[in-house]
């Protein structure tokens, strides 16, 4: 007597009818029907607009008000925000760390490949301002030599600036997306002020090619720098 096998059964995932809601209020910002510093309508017409219900939009509100896309002014009503894509990508390092097996030096292996080009398209592309602020943060790893978190901090406002001087506006973003790892790890590796002082020798170095427009010389200056990072974990 032959068995006939059990049916598989198949897991459905259905959306939320806030998730919904969110995606279709996020196209009307894309479609440019409702723009950065735009006043939200009232409840009763957004409804209408994305065809929903009450408590999802609240729920959907409250998701993109946490995503920074939108916000509440006391008074005023809610209002689009202007768009800052490097904010919302840097949601992502919560995102990383949950989900995937990251090790230090995963991060590290990235950004040699990653900064390598963009140093060097920095080179290539930075403007005055660029230098001027890249100089800035320079000099600001210089005067906080002992205190970690803010020597940290110039640290992340340096390289930021650097994918800023690219000219090419997604590179900040994927910086923006590991930022958040970077400044974390950077807590868990040995400290010395002595190696916060080769750095800011290394920082110094990528300055300068940069300054010339020397591409190749900024590739490999940034290259040596996270290379000697790695070492120093």
């Amino acid at each position: 007597m032959s068995t006939r096998a059990a049916p598989e059964y198949r897991q459905v995932h259905t959306q939320r009818p806030s998730d919904q809601i969110v995606k279709e209020i996020w196209q009307l910002i894309l479609r440019g029907e409702l723009k950065p510093g735009d006043r939200l309508p009232p409840e009763r017409e957004l409804l209408g607009m994305i065809n929903g219900s009450r408590l999802p939009l609240r729920e959907a509100l409250c998701m993109l008000k946490a995503l920074g896309i939108i916000e509440a002014r006391h008074g005023k009503g809610i209002f689009v925000r202007p768009l800052d894509l490097g904010a919302i990508f840097s949601m992502l390092s919560p995102l990383l760390r949950t989900r995937a097996h990251i090790d230090v030096r995963h991060i590290f292996d990235v950004r040699l490949h990653l900064e390598a080009s963009i140093a060097e398209l920095a080179a290539a592309h930075r403007s005055n301002e660029n230098l001027q602020r890249l100089q800035a943060a320079h000099e600001a790893m210089q005067t906080c030599l002992r205190n970690r978190r803010a020597w940290n901090r110039h640290d992340m406002d340096f390289h930021q600036e650097l994918a800023r001087s690219t000219g090419n506006p997604i590179f900040p973003v994927f910086m923006a997306s590991i930022t958040d790892l970077v400044r974390e790890v950077q807590f868990l590796y040995r400290d010395k002020i002595e190696f916060r002082q080769e750095s800011v020798g290394e920082h110094q170095r990528i300055l300068d090619a940069v300054r010339r427009q020397d591409g190749a010389a900024a590739r490999a200056a940034i290259q040596e720098h996270i290379r000697n990072a790695t070492a120093r974990l």
